[in-house]
């Protein structure tokens, strides 16, 4: 089986966050109106307890007024944009459109203090996840500077194309 938790990452300190329902996470008053990192961890179970980290995804987030975090159509279509412009395309194929380039969004990147704040919360709760975790993280890490660095270069080679 699998699991999937959610965190939230704030100046060294975690917050569980239940899963969602309807797209809706709970409140976390402490936290109402900031910035946060989201972790989700996407992990295996063995015997209904988390044993295996496969996965991490990071987004930053603002919680509302009431420290209340719940996904909208512009989340979706933030979280979309690279994948829906630079996807199936070519260098050619972008140099022919008329459209002006566009320019692809960075991806989410946890800093060193987030991730020894994840680290840290791993290690104290959830130590099966936790051995794993500096090698997933980084190896996650290192996929999104290539997918980024792919889509510029992919941007560069059209704009030449169009000279």
């Amino acid at each position: 089986m699998s699991g999937v938790r959610w965190l939230y990452i704030f100046d060294m300190d975690v917050y569980k966050v239940p899963n969602p329902k309807n797209w809706r996470f709970k409140a976390i008053k402490e936290l109402a109106g900031q910035e946060v990192l989201k972790v989700m961890l996407h992990y295996e179970t063995k015997n209904r307890k988390p044993y295996n980290l496969m996965l991490t995804q990071f987004n930053r987030i603002v919680l509302d007024s009431e420290g209340v975090y719940e996904l909208n159509d512009d989340d979706e279509d933030k979280a979309m944009y690279n994948f829906i412009n630079f996807a199936f395309t070519s260098p050619g194929e972008l140099a022919e459109s008329e459209a002006p380039l566009t320019i692809p969004m960075a991806p989410v990147i946890p800093l060193q203090k987030e991730k020894e704040a994840l680290y840290g919360y791993l290690t104290e709760k959830i130590p099966s996840l936790a051995k794993d975790a500096p090698f997933i993280v980084e190896k996650t890490i290192k996929s999104l500077k290539e997918s980024h660095e792919e889509r510029v270069n992919l941007i560069r080679d059209a704009k030449k194309l169009r000279r």
